[in-house]
C-alpha cells in the first residue's frame, strides 16, 4: 500500500474497512458456517452408524434436525451481505471525486455495476470483474438476502430445507438429504457447501477490488501484482496475491530518466 500515493491517511481507511469490517464479517459468516457443519456431519456420521429409524408400517419414525437452522442462515446472509456492503463502501471512498459515485453510495450492487461500467468501459478489468462475479454469484446472494426483509416482492421467496429423507425407488431404502436452501424455483443446493463458497468469494473479491484500485492509482514504483497458484502457497498461512517490483517497468523507467542527463 506504501508504494501507491494515496497517502497515509487514505491507507489507514482502506485498512479499516477490509480489517475491521470486511474480515469480521467474514468471521461471523466462518462461525456460523462451522457451527452448521459441525451438526450437518454429526447427523450424517449418526445415519451412517444407526441408519434411519421406521416403524412397523415402514414409515419414518424420527430423523434429527439442524437446531435453529433458519436463524443460522439468515444470520450468514445478514452478515455476509454486510460484508459487500463495506467492499462497495471501500469503491466509493477510493473513487468519491468521480462523477455520479454519490449515487452509488446509496444504492445496490447492480448500480454499482452500471457505474463501473460506464466509468471505465467495457473492456476494463474492473466492470470484467464485477460483471463476472455479479452474474456467477453475487446477484444471488444479494437476493437471497432480500427475501429476508421483504419475503414474496422484487427477489421472491427464500426457502430452507432442513434434513430429509426419501425412499430409494428400486432398492426401497430410506436415505438422508442434507439441509439445501433455493430462491424461487431455483435449485436447490447443499447450505454448507454454499456457504464456504460464498466466504471464499467474498474475500477473494475484495481482494481483487483492492488491487484493481490501486492499479488506477498512479504509483511511486512499478509494481506487479500477481496470484500465487494455490498449491504453492502456505498451508499455514495460504497468502494469494504478492506484490513486487515489475523489472522490466523499473528498468525502462531508469533508462529514461538517465536519458535525461545525457
Amino acid at each position: 500500500m506504501e508504494a501507491f500515493s494515496i497517502g497515509e491517511e487514505r491507507t489507514q481507511v482502506v485498512w479499516s474497512i477490509l480489517h475491521d469490517k470486511v474480515q469480521i464479517e467474514l468471521l461471523n459468516c466462518y462461525d456460523i458456517h462451522i457451527q452448521v457443519s459441525n451438526e450437518e456431519n454429526r447427523i450424517i456420521r449418526k445415519i451412517k452408524e444407526n441408519g434411519i429409524q421406521t416403524q412397523s408400517n415402514d414409515q419414518i419414525s424420527t430423523i434429527d434436525t439442524i437446531p435453529k437452522l433458519d436463524d443460522s442462515v439468515k444470520a450468514f446472509l445478514h452478515f455476509a451481505h454486510a460484508s459487500l456492503r463495506e467492499i462497495k463502501s471501500l469503491i466509493c471512498y477510493l473513487f468519491e471525486t468521480y462523477p455520479k459515485i454519490k449515487k452509488v453510495k446509496n444504492g445496490n450492487y447492480e448500480n454499482l455495476k452500471n457505474w463501473i461500467k460506464e466509468t471505465f468501459k467495457e473492456q476494463d478489468e474492473f466492470t470484467q470483474l464485477i460483471e463476472d462475479d455479479f452474474s456467477c454469484w453475487l446477484s444471488e446472494l444479494w437476493k437471497k438476502r432480500n427475501t429476508l426483509p421483504h419475503p414474496g416482492g422484487y427477489s421472491g421467496n427464500l426457502h430452507i430445507s432442513n434434513f430429509t429423507v426419501v425412499q430409494d425407488k428400486v432398492t426401497k431404502e430410506w436415505k438422508g438429504l442434507v439441509p439445501t436452501w433455493h430462491r424461487n424455483n431455483n435449485a436447490p443446493s447443499s447450505i454448507t457447501n454454499d456457504m464456504i463458497v460464498l466466504i471464499n468469494n467474498i474475500l477473494e473479491f475484495s481482494e481483487d477490488v483492492l488491487v484493481i484500485c490501486l492499479r488506477k492509482v498512479k504509483a511511486m514504483l512499478p509494481i506487479l501484482i500477481y496470484e500465487i497458484k494455490e498449491e504453492n502457497r502456505d498451508e499455514d498461512c495460504p497468502i494469494r496475491l504478492q506484490a513486487t517490483l515489475d523489472q522490466q517497468k523499473l528498468i525502462k523507467s531508469l533508462k529514461r530518466r538517465a536519458n535525461l542527463y545525457c
